[in-house]
């Protein structure tokens, strides 16, 4: 059988603000794109 490790979802926590890791991804993967497609649009 597999073990799958245990970890905390929750990334991190300010008080009652908690920020999950599938959210910290989400802002990750739009920053990247943003930034693919202003370099992108710059070349034409």
């Amino acid at each position: 059988m597999i073990a799958y490790p245990q970890f905390n979802p929750i990334a991190l926590e300010i008080g009652p603000l908690k920020i999950h890791w599938y959210g910290l991804m989400y802002v990750a993967a739009f920053a990247l794109l943003w930034i693919l497609g202003k370099y992108r649009i710059k070349k034409g």
